[in-house]
């Protein structure tokens, strides 16, 4: 008994440091141990008390190593400990809540870019690159270079859970950063008084919701990519915004998806409706939508790689509550598709296009009011994405894209030519490219270290043009 009293002794002393230590990531191998540890004492706990029980009354022994009251006591402190001790969760990086199925993961970064323009003044082009507003370059802002800045404003955070259920998982997700409107402590873009004390103070950048959804089974409902677009076999870029001729949008939606075994997944989505108008070609945009966006969708992978088709219908109206209601339907498509070529490296294609898609094509404005003939008409425009990853190693990543748009002529174009839209810092472009060249290195578990260099140009409709020029740096320190 003395032996079982030693045992149990290293057993309860090592069950303490486990679950005593501070917080902090483990792997899949320190829960396994972590696991089978608690099940071992487990055991020799039942064990002992199952030999305690079925022992008969005995003459006067001498005093055990450890009391009953003391033995008694650790059994508890133990059995408590077993029961609240850190175990790996249902999804990967996660744990399990004490007492709770519920599986949580904490989850984000810290990042810094530094940005340095060569040609155009990044007053248009911001934190990252936006081509179709670049600088003219007959214009003081395209006749300044050499510009510079640091920002760590698209650092974020998050937090997924999962929650097992009769049915399956119930998952959630809720992650933000600080890349919010850069009026707000940016003086460098804006030079507002007041946000000149901010940038020279704390440089303080609001919070911002990115995502914000629960799904359970193929039923997805709040914030989050659009179903629209492919996040899946889009390029990877150092820059934020990344490659032009594609959809860059989140927001609210209900979307159901009804993946089968041969044929792929089937994705419908009701989302957020907001009817995006330039009344007169006035700068504040006006809209008045009543139903829902709609989005279809279609995915499947293959051993060669993946394949995606995505259609999209959205309502702009215009309703000033008197004379003027009017409705005109837009509508777009996309596919896109990985292709697997040598080794890690692939290969990503694009195509977006469509009329009065507005806000689903990164970047044209979609509808304008004729208010003259009282009608709403509708931008038309395609967009090809081209990718390609380079992956010599597991610490090393080379990328490089290139994004096209242009607008095709039509009563729009019409309208913009005749009121004076052709031209000018904000004019309709007729054509769009941006390409992108860089890498991407993680010398250690966590951590990235990227480069790239972006050129791009745009073409407004009366022919002139704007050229951006630019590095981006970064370093981003991961946590999960």
């Amino acid at each position: 008994m003395n032996l079982k009293h030693t045992s149990l002794s290293a057993s309860i002393a090592l069950m303490f440091a486990v679950v005593a230590a501070p917080s902090q990531a483990q792997s899949a191998k320190d829960f396994a141990d972590m696991r089978a540890e608690i099940k071992r004492l487990g055991d020799e706990l039942k064990e002992l008390k199952q030999a305690k029980a079925a022992a008969p009354a005995a003459a006067p022994a001498p005093a055990p190593a450890i009391s009953n009251a003391e033995l008694a006591e650790r059994v508890e402190q133990v059995e408590l400990r077993v029961k609240d001790a850190v175990v790996g969760g249902d999804i990967p990086n996660s744990s399990r809540l004490p007492g709770s199925d519920t599986s949580v993961r904490l989850y984000g970064f810290a990042e810094l870019n530094m940005v340095k323009e060569f040609k155009g003044d990044n007053a248009n082009n911001d934190y990252s690159t936006f081509a179709p507003y670049a600088p003219l370059n007959d214009s003081a802002e395209g006749r300044r270079k050499g510009g510079n800045y640091l920002h760590a404003r698209t650092s974020r955070f998050g937090i997924e859970a999962s929650t097992p259920t009769q049915y399956g998982p119930l998952s959630v997700k809720i992650e933000g950063d600080f890349n919010n409107d850069p009026r707000t402590g940016n003086a460098a873009v804006y030079g507002d008084i007041k946000n000149i004390y901010t940038q020279q103070a704390t440089n303080s950048y609001n919070f911002r919701l990115r995502h914000a959804y629960g799904q359970f089974g193929g039923l997805l409902v709040g914030q989050t990519w659009s179903t629209f677009m492919d996040v899946d076999n889009s390029p990877e870029t150092v820059d934020f915004n990344g490659t032009i001729g594609g959809t860059f949008i989140r927001q609210p939606m209900v979307r159901y998806t009804y993946p089968t075994k041969d044929y792929g997944s089937f994705t419908v989505a009701a989302e957020n409706a907001s009817s995006y108008v330039l009344e007169d070609g006035a700068a504040t945009p006006k809209g008045f939508a009543k139903v829902p966006d709609v989005v279809a969708r279609w995915d499947k992978g293959f051993g060669w790689g993946a394949v995606s088709v995505r259609a999209v219908t959205t309502e702009h109206r215009l309703d000033d509550g008197a004379d003027v209601n009017l409705s005109k339907r837009g509508y777009g498509f996309a596919a896109s598709s990985l292709y697997k070529t040598f080794g890690s490296d692939f290969l990503t294609v694009g195509v977006t296009g469509g009329s009065g898609i507005g806000r689903y094509f990164n970047y044209i404005e979609g509808a304008l009011y004729d208010a003259a003939n009282k009608r709403i008409l509708t931008e038309k425009a395609l967009g090809l994405v081209l990718g390609y990853q380079h992956k010599p190693s597991d610490t090393l990543r080379f990328n490089g894209s290139v994004g096209y748009q242009r607008n095709y002529d039509n009563a729009y174009t019409d309208y913009a030519r005749a009121n004076g839209l052709d031209s000018g810092q904000y004019a309709v472009n007729s054509k769009v490219w941006q390409a992108h060249l860089g890498f991407i290195w993680n010398p250690v578990k966590g951590v990235d270290f990227g480069a790239e260099y972006i050129l791009g140009r745009r073409k407004t409709l009366a022919g002139e043009e704007g050229d951006l020029s630019r590095v981006n740096l970064s370093a981003k320190y991961n946590f999960n």
